[in-house]
């Protein structure tokens, strides 16, 4: 089930969208299997993560290629109610341009998450730190080798920001027959060593409602209410839907979003945006990948519409080969029209 990832970032193993206790016991027992994470003897610590490289040969841009994440997660379990995770995503770009003689080089070491569960019943787990916005699906999945795409759809990071650091209560419980996911959280205070460019929250409350409708359909349903580090008195409101499909390896997804801000009258103060995507079992582990979004952009006085095809092989569970290419016309920063293709590798 994709909400065992969903809130599974929101939840304890966040990567890991499919392992069952089961799995857990059979690989402390075992030896290390690729996108398990490495548990480290008796001390109830597993170490495991991700890395992604990537290339691009881009319209607006000199075609690079770069190693865009490192990202180490640390977790604490055994048989009590309290859990710890964490996750630390050193970013590198190493580039050689193809205009250029020279080599570029940036990093920086961010804090994804670093937080603490403890779990009452299944109905109530109380979490205090850093964690993953839990607005829609793909920012909750987060790590490059689940997703299917290299490229990130533009509303699921620039309506919001990606990390927010404060207390949640999170679980599930039974609704109209089946047992619905819930998260409600709560910020006001500083985050936690956000990556360089990013606006973190100033304050910032909401909730998040997931509901299978089936074995095979999901629907959520996001609210936002939150202001930013750069803008603090201006308070912003955002409403987000978003659903899942899946059968014998066929897909399709979608999330739409609407923000509005409490400084009315003024056209920069609406913005809103969607995407849908699907994806087919081509042969084998090999899937087509197909998607359509779209975002207003107040700046341009005009909505920015992307179209991505691409390919997706998936050797393992742990490693995931991308190649797509991005049509579109007016695109805002982030937002690469061209060729982008990397791998990706959980361990």
């Amino acid at each position: 089930m994709l909400l065992a990832g969903i809130l599974g970032s929101v939840g304890n193993h966040a990567f890991a969208t499919d392992e069952t206790s089961q799995d857990r016991a059979e690989a402390s027992e075992s030896s290390y299997e690729l996108g398990k994470g490495y548990r480290l003897g008796d001390s109830g610590f597993t170490i495991g993560g991700y890395s992604a490289a990537q290339y691009q040969n881009t319209r607006d841009a000199e075609s690079r290629a770069s190693l865009t994440h490192l990202s180490v997660f640390l977790w604490w379990e055994n048989d009590s109610r309290l859990k710890f995770f964490s996750e630390l995503d050193r970013e590198r770009e190493a580039t050689a341009a193809r205009n250029s003689s020279g080599t570029g080089e940036k990093h920086f070491l961010a804090v994804e998450r670093f937080y603490l569960d403890y779990s009452f019943s299944d109905l109530l787990t109380v979490r205090g730190g850093k964690f993953l916005t839990p607005v829609g699906r793909w920012n909750l999945i987060h790590a490059d080798p689940l997703v299917w795409t290299t490229s990130r759809p533009l509303i699921t990071h620039q309506l919001y920001p990606d990390n927010i650091t404060g207390l949640m209560i999170l679980g599930n419980a039974p609704m109209f027959g089946r047992q619905a996911d819930y998260a409600l959280y709560a910020s006001s205070t500083h985050d936690l060593r956000t990556a360089p460019g990013n606006d973190p929250f100033d304050h910032a409350y909401g909730g998040r409602l997931n509901l299978p409708a089936s074995e095979n359909l999901e629907f959520g349903v996001s609210y936002l209410s939150f202001s930013q580090h750069a803008e603090p008195n201006e308070h912003k409101h955002l409403a987000g839907l978003d659903f899942l499909w899946q059968l014998h390896g066929y897909e399709v997804s979608g999330e739409a979003a609407y923000r509005n801000s409490s400084e009315r009258g003024e056209p920069d103060d609406r913005r809103s945006g969607g995407f849908i995507q699907g994806v087919i079992p081509l042969s084998g582990k090999l899937f087509g990948v197909a998607r359509i979004e779209s975002l207003s952009e107040p700046v341009l006085n005009k909505d920015i519409r992307l179209q991505v095809l691409g390919l997706n092989y998936r050797p393992s569970r742990a490693v995931s080969l991308k190649l797509e290419f991005i049509h579109g016309s007016e695109t805002p920063t982030g937002a690469p029209v061209g060729f982008l293709s990397s791998v990706s590798v959980l361990f």
